[in-house]
């Protein structure tokens, strides 16, 4: 079954992005939680809360799909998301170290680790392109 853009240009699309957007706010909402809780140590509740943050960004990629706010050719996607990710790095490193000018020590530790996890999603996103374009082309 495909479902791609099968809402777009329909009257039921607003009603989907509205859909989409908050469900992409509730995954925000979730995830900020999961993080509040598993600093005062309540880990198995943090989970639970991360577990909703997966479901709900689930859901919002789902209505994006129905209104085709994602493109249908994987790679290109993947190609040109690998590059945006492994270009955030720098800016990231660059912010963690405003915050620790600003006193901030925390919050420059833990955007310094997003600045980690963003380089290596570019570096799987990188792999997964190159994997599977080879394949393609076979």
């Amino acid at each position: 079954m495909n479902i791609y853009e099968v809402t777009k240009g329909t009257k039921l699309e607003k009603k989907v992005d509205i859909f989409c957007k908050a469900e992409e706010n509730g995954a925000g909402i979730y995830a900020a939680l999961a993080f509040l809780t598993k600093e005062r140590g309540l880990d198995e509740v943090s989970d639970d809360l991360m577990k909703i943050a997966e479901d709900e960004i689930r859901h919002a990629g789902i209505y994006a799909v129905l209104n085709g706010h994602s493109n249908s050719n994987i790679f290109e996607t993947l190609k040109r998301m690998s590059l945006v990710e492994s270009n955030a790095v720098e800016k990231l490193q660059q912010f963690a170290k405003e915050l620790l000018e600003f006193g901030l020590k925390e919050a420059s530790e833990e955007v310094y680790k997003i600045a980690l996890d963003e380089g290596r999603h570019g570096d799987i996103l990188k792999n997964i392109v190159e994997k599977h374009c080879l394949n393609i082309e076979k």
